[in-house]
């Protein structure tokens, strides 16, 4: 591709095609419980060794690839390939479709997508490679964004622009997310930067009430398939945005993946999800961007029980974070508050998903140049789960996660 974008860019009549390589090269030094990635119940990409002592790694976050390529004015293509630690294969797609914007002819403008794709959810992972230049570590919401929601299908959008106001009204429709929710249920909620892709599987904990056994509670096996169709339904979103003046932000989004919870495929279950999400954003006194997200929802799993007329999962879930931020010339500093729980309504007798938790967060950047910077990120989280005492850990738990991440484009 570094050979073809020189010769395609030289053609007027041909497409332009951008190559780009993203590396994060990351250390982690965290204390407390293990990760959900080393089958724990731990919150963060890092955490403690088996007593909980501090535990210090240096890895390669992410190498990304990022191919944009522009057939003429109107239509375009990208696509989002990465290696981590993280993922199953050595490399695979995060993103992949294909875009079309006609050229406006009033102050009403279209876009259109179709391939596999992020829905415009996160106000916080806006930088290359769905990363964020805020902190390392995305939110609650936007973790679990990242890990769960990725939508196969069709996206259109519509916008109406004025002199001061604009309307964005976005609906699309999928298939391949009805996974979704098996992480909040069985983890719960986690602040990483793992994206998952579209052949990966995500762990999970080793918890007895779940396994590949139908003697088990739930017959699910120790991991789970984002991106997977389970039972040919349709799912779908919306979304309305308003941006005012350019500076100020403020939007609602719908989204239903129309599982069906009665139905299990290739040992993945239909996990009926679907939540709200809303946000606020501008540019508040001295310079400071304030970021506000809030996401609420439930997601169900399993057939119903009648003589509890309520399947093996019905959860709801509830996010939501308020991040400051400000840009010194090269440097940025960003602090962030989350907070999150689960509410379980079935069977929490063998199957306990509630929990709570809250989280602080900061974090400091320096750009060296336009390709390359580093941030230094401190995070501490404190939250309760019961089904800790399932693995042998106690369901209080308090962390602190330490990390800098060095990124350069090329």
């Amino acid at each position: 591709m570094l050979a073809i974008s020189p010769v395609a860019a030289a053609q007027d009549s041909g497409p332009t095609v951008d190559f780009e390589l993203f590396t994060d090269f990351r250390l982690g030094i965290a204390d407390g419980e293990q990760s959900w990635l080393d089958r724990g119940l731990g919150k963060g990409r890092f955490g403690g060794d088996l007593q909980g002592n501090t535990k210090a790694d240096f890895r390669i976050a992410e190498i990304a690839a990022l191919i944009n390529v522009d057939f003429n004015w109107e239509w375009s293509a990208f696509v989002h390939a990465k290696y981590d630690e993280t993922q199953d294969g050595s490399v695979d797609i995060v993103e992949a479709f294909v875009k079309y914007s006609p050229s406006p002819t009033s102050s009403t403008r279209y876009n259109f997508r179709a391939g596999l794709f992020f829905p415009h959810i996160s106000r916080e992972n806006v930088g290359v490679a769905w990363s964020s230049p805020y902190t390392i570590t995305p939110s609650a919401i936007n973790s679990w964004i990242g890990e769960e929601i990725r939508t196969l299908g069709l996206e259109a959008k519509v916008s109406f622009r004025g002199e001061v106001n604009q309307v964005d009204i976005t609906a699309g429709a999928f298939g391949f997310n009805d996974a979704a929710g098996t992480l909040l249920a069985f983890r719960g909620w986690a602040l990483n930067d793992v994206k998952a892709t579209a052949f990966s599987r995500l762990p999970l904990a080793f918890l007895p009430q779940i396994g590949p056994e139908t003697n088990n509670f739930v017959a699910q096996p120790f991991f789970v398939e984002p991106v997977a169709e389970i039972d040919e339904s349709v799912g779908f979103y919306g979304a309305v945005d308003w941006t005012y003046n350019r500076n100020w932000k403020a939007g609602a989004f719908y989204y239903d993946n129309r599982a069906d919870p009665d139905v299990k495929e290739q040992q993945q279950y239909g996990w009926w999800t679907r939540f709200w999400n809303f946000y606020i954003e501008g540019d508040a006194f001295a310079d400071i961007h304030l970021i506000a997200q809030y996401m609420t929802g439930n997601t169900t799993m399993g057939r119903t029980v009648p003589a509890f007329g309520t399947r093996y999962i019905d959860l709801d879930f509830t996010s939501g974070f308020v991040l400051a931020t400000r840009k010194f010339g090269r440097q940025r500093v960003s602090a962030r508050f989350d907070w999150f729980d689960t509410s379980d309504h079935a069977f929490v007798e063998r199957d306990n998903n509630n929990e709570a938790g809250a989280a602080f967060t900061v974090a400091h950047s320096y750009e060296f140049n336009r390709k390359s910077s580093v941030i230094a990120e401190y995070m501490f989280v404190d939250s309760k789960r019961v089904a800790r005492r399932d693995i042998g850990v106690e369901p209080d738990q308090q962390q602190s996660i330490f990390q800098i991440a060095y990124r350069h484009r090329f």
